[in-house]
């Protein structure tokens, strides 16, 4: 009798293991920033987010989707960095039956700020991972101290070993020393241009 509850508990292991496994097969890569005013603008793409489990829950109609975390600090030498702004983008595709299409929306901290019709699921992923100038935060003047803008994708959660619930996220990307100039972008009157 004694061997089924380790191997109740060695199999909860095991698929603990393989959901750590899948956070880390995601990331946040070509992170940038840009201003234009006192906006800041950051662009983004999430790789190896989407697996079949994923792709099956977009297709049975299911809103299913990330929540992107942006975070910009303050860089402190001998203690944690100072959170100076936060902002959390929502990205939600929902699958028609009827119509053969994806409806994606966008939340900016809540606020509906676009939504969009795709045709194919591949079109869906897109939307949903690449993140071109998306006016993060409005900010005047950045403080006279060191920055760092960091980003990471909520990919859903779980409960490790069916007690503790875990958030399944990627490694933060981080921009250091964004106090210095940035890049002469162009103003970008669309919020996500690339992926329309």
């Amino acid at each position: 009798m004694r061997p089924r509850p380790l191997l109740a508990w060695a199999v909860a292991l095991l698929s603990a293991t393989g959901f750590a496994s899948a956070a880390q097969a995601a990331e946040i890569v070509d992170l940038m920033i840009d201003r234009d005013g006192a906006r800041l603008l950051v662009s983004f793409q999430l790789v190896g987010g989407f697996d079949d489990s994923v792709r099956r829950k977009i297709e049975s109609g299911l809103p299913t989707g990330f929540i992107y975390q942006i975070k910009l600090e303050r860089v402190r030498k001998w203690w944690l960095n100072g959170t100076i702004e936060n902002a959390q983008l929502e990205v939600f595709a929902m699958y028609n039956a009827i119509t053969r299409e994806y409806l994606v929306n966008f939340k900016h901290d809540g606020k509906l700020i676009d939504s969009r019709t795709v045709r194919s699921l591949e079109e869906a992923e897109n939307a949903m991972s690449i993140v071109h100038a998306l006016p993060a935060f409005e900010v005047e003047e950045l403080p006279d101290a060191r920055m760092v803008l960091r980003v990471r994708a909520v990919l859903g959660s779980k409960n490790f070993l069916g007690l503790f619930p875990t958030t399944l996220a990627t490694d933060w990307a981080e921009i250091r020393s964004i106090d210095q100039p940035f890049g002469a972008g162009q103003p970008t009157a669309a919020i996500f241009p690339d992926s329309r």
